[in-house]
Parts: C-alpha cells; sequence; structure tokens
C-alpha cells in the first residue's frame, strides 16, 4: 500500500517514542492515562492524515488506478497506523482502546475537510479546531442545558434546595444529559462523556449504544467522504466572485477586500454562525475561533505582491481592519463577544507577522483563555478589549515597518 509506506517513513520511529513517552508518564497522568489515544488519534485523524490527501492528491489521481481503490488505500493504511499506535497503550489500560474507537469520524471528517480545502495548512487548522469544538463544546453545553432544565423542574433556586433535593437532582440531571447527547450524535466528546459513566457503572446496554450511535456517525461521514472522493475534479476552477459582478461602484481596495472575504474559507462558516439558532455566548465562542482565521488568511497572499502596488505598508493594517469592519453584521447575533474575538484576531494578527504557523497554534491556546469572557460581556468590558487592541495594532504598524518579506513564505 502506497500510503502506509509514506505514512510510515513520516512517522519513522514516533510510534516508539509515543510508546516510552506514556511508558514514562503513565504513573503521573492516573485517570487521565486511558483518554490519551483517544486525542492522540482524534489529532492524527484530523489534521496529519489528511495531509497526505492535500499533498499527493494531484500526482495520485494522475496514475491509472480506480478512485475507490485509492481511496481505500489512504482509508485502511491510516486505519492500520492508528491501530498500531494505540496498541501499545491497550498494556497500561484495556479501556484505552475503546475510548480510541471514538476518535473514528475524524479520520473521514478529515478526509471532507482535505477534498473542500484542498490545501494542507488549512486542513489541518480547520481539522485541529473541529476536532476540539466536537470533543469539548457539545458536552459543556449539554451539562449546562441539563442542569438548567433540571434547576427549572425541580425548583432548584439556591442552595438549600439543592441541599434538599440533591440526589433527585443529580438524577434528573443524568437522565436530561443522556436525552440530550443521544441528539448530539455528531459530538465524539459528548458519547465519550457518558460511555465513561455508563462503563463505570455497569450499564453495559447504554454504553453499547454510546458506541453504535459512534460507528453510525462514522459510516455516514465515510460514506460522504467516498462520494466526494470519487466526484472530486483535480485542479481549481476561476470564477468571478459576485462583489467584483455587481458591486463595481465600490472603491477597488473595498471591492477586493469583499471578494478575499467571498473566496475565504471561514466565511460559509460566518454565515452559518449568523443564520444557525445558536445562543449568543455559544455564537461567540465560534467567533472566537473563526474571526482570527480571517486575519490569518489575509497574511496568506504574499504581501511583496501586495506592496508592489502603489500603496504603503500600512496597507496591510488596513487590510486586516476592513476584514473586521465587513464581519460587523454578526454583531447583533453575537452581541458584545464581538469585542473579544476582535482583540483575539488582532493578537493573533500579531503573531501572523512573526511566524504564521505560531498563530495557528497559539490560537485555539488564546481563544480558551479569553472564552470565559464572553459571559462576562458588557459594554465596559467591551470598551476595555477595543482599547487593548490599539496598542496590539500600533504593534503590528511597528512590525510591518521593520518586515524583510523576502522568505515570506518560509515562516
Amino acid at each position: 500500500m502506497f500510503t502506509f509506506k509514506l505514512e510510515m517513513n513520516r512517522l519513522k520511529g514516533k510510534p516508539a517514542l509515543v510508546f516510552l513517552t506514556a511508558l514514562v508518564l503513565s504513573p503521573f497522568l492516573g485517570d487521565v492515562l486511558p483518554v490519551v489515544p483517544y486525542f492522540l488519534i482524534g489529532f492524527l485523524f484530523s489534521a496529519l492524515f489528511p495531509r497526505s490527501i492535500s499533498n499527493n492528491l494531484e500526482l495520485l489521481l494522475s496514475k491509472p488506478l480506480k478512485r475507490s481503490s485509492i481511496y481505500l488505500d489512504f482509508f485502511l493504511s491510516h486505519l492500520v497506523l492508528a491501530t498500531l499506535l494505540v496498541l501499545p497503550f491497550t498494556f497500561l489500560e484495556e479501556v484505552s482502546a475503546l475510548y480510541a474507537l471514538f476518535a473514528l469520524p475524524f479520520l473521514p471528517m478529515g478526509y471532507i475537510t482535505a477534498l473542500l480545502t484542498r490545501d494542507p495548512r488549512k486542513t489541518a487548522v480547520v481539522g485541529v479546531l473541529m476536532f476540539l469544538l466536537l470533543t469539548f463544546v457539545p458536552p459543556g453545553f449539554i451539562q449546562l442545558k441539563a442542569q438548567d432544565t433540571a434547576q427549572q423542574v425541580l425548583g432548584v433556586h439556591s442552595l438549600e434546595d439543592y441541599g434538599a433535593k440533591r440526589t433527585e437532582y443529580s438524577a434528573l440531571v443524568s437522565q436530561i444529559e443522556r436525552r440530550y447527547a443521544s441528539y448530539a450524535f455528531f459530538s465524539p466528546g459528548a458519547q465519550l462523556e457518558l460511555f465513561a459513566r455508563d462503563v463505570s457503572i455497569g450499564a453495559i446496554g447504554d454504553a453499547l449504544l454510546r458506541v453504535a450511535l459512534v460507528l453510525s456517525f462514522f459510516t455516514v461521514l465515510t460514506l460522504v467522504s467516498l462520494a466526494l472522493f470519487i466526484r472530486l475534479e483535480p485542479g481549481a476552477i476561476l470564477r468571478p466572485s459576485p462583489p467584483s459582478l455587481y458591486l463595481g461602484f465600490l472603491p477597488w481596495w473595498l471591492r477586493k477586500e469583499l471578494a478575499n472575504l467571498w473566496a475565504m474559507r471561514t466565511f460559509p462558516a460566518l454565515l452559518a454562525l449568523a443564520v444557525l439558532p445558536l445562543d449568543p455566548p455559544l455564537r461567540g465562542f465560534f467567533l472566537l475561533f473563526l474571526l482570527p482565521l480571517t486575519a490569518i488568511d489575509i497574511l496568506s497572499e504574499n504581501p511583496t505582491l501586495v506592496l508592489s502596488k502603489p500603496v504603503g505598508r500600512d496597507y496591510v493594517i488596513l487590510r486586516f481592519l476592513i476584514a473586521v469592519s465587513l464581519s460587523l453584521f454578526l454583531v447583533p447575533f453575537v452581541g458584545y463577544s464581538f469585542s473579544v474575538a476582535f482583540f483575539l484576531s488582532a493578537l493573533v494578527f500579531l503573531l501572523a507577522l512573526f511566524t504564521r504557523k505560531g498563530a495557528m497554534i497559539f490560537l485555539p491556546v488564546l481563544a480558551l483563555l479569553l472564552a470565559p469572557a464572553i459571559g462576562e460581556a458588557s459594554f465596559a468590558l467591551t470598551a476595555v478589549f477595543v482599547l487593548l487592541s490599539a496598542p496590539v495594532l500600533l504593534l503590528a504598524r511597528l512590525r510591518l515597518s521593520k518586515m524583510d518579506f523576502s522568505g515570506w513564505y518560509s515562516r
């Protein structure tokens, strides 16, 4: 299998290193050890393995091979490699192999991302974001909704009420969480959390239901990714964007940024964020990832080409401000959370001027650190974040004035 040999060369010696690291850290990991394979396989499936499709797709499609055979080669090779990586953990914790099953949907999901973006860097970024969001956001959302519903049903409004109805409250919350988690079949994180609870209390039937939901979702995603792979046409098709066709009366620089925003992969997600029936805090959480990705996408175009026009270096800052301004249509949907996302976007934009790869790596960490500010958003906090963004943009302007763009693509 071509893909298997390719990935083995890329992972040369790393499976043994992973096992030795897990063996050394196992006394310190404690209860977290069984979940390590899930996160390891999840990151591989969502970011690393799909990059093989982005990097080698044009080469493989040029050969006289059936599309289904190429897909099967990718699919089986990645499953075998994942099994080899998980196998050592089963000697430390047998249940870790079952936990790793819940990462399976991220493999076809990563394929779908790779086929839609056709860019290794964007595939990795979007894949990691999807993995983090589907692992952490739905379980937290389900838990909050279950607690709120249980409090309303039982009339729990104070600590005294909670102390008097603790048993009924806990049982009702658990029951509601199970019902909501069945609706969240698309979240491996939610299913894994309930699976771990079911295993701990010996509810084998409920545990098997969680496994069945994840495997069904995995099967559906696999069929979708296979259909996309078979119908894929290599190469890109250039089409004029609606801003260039219908908005010719606008200044050229504004039409250019509108066209760039239209072409960005984050634009459909921003539109979906406005349309989907989500709570403003949840919308604000998603915006914490999407708006900084827009800022990074601005710098994906070589500034040397931009600065070859009769514009100064400040135009790069202007492009960032225009892109943020065009996203202001989300303010009625996210409220004060937009200022938090704006500050994070400015910070990520500054980091990307030093290293775009580093900005992509630090984006999830910074977003999770600033996420608590979404729930506390107010007009005063909005003013604070807007004021904090000003010195960050001044530092970005200073960085632009001193930059050497000769090695831009290696950053």
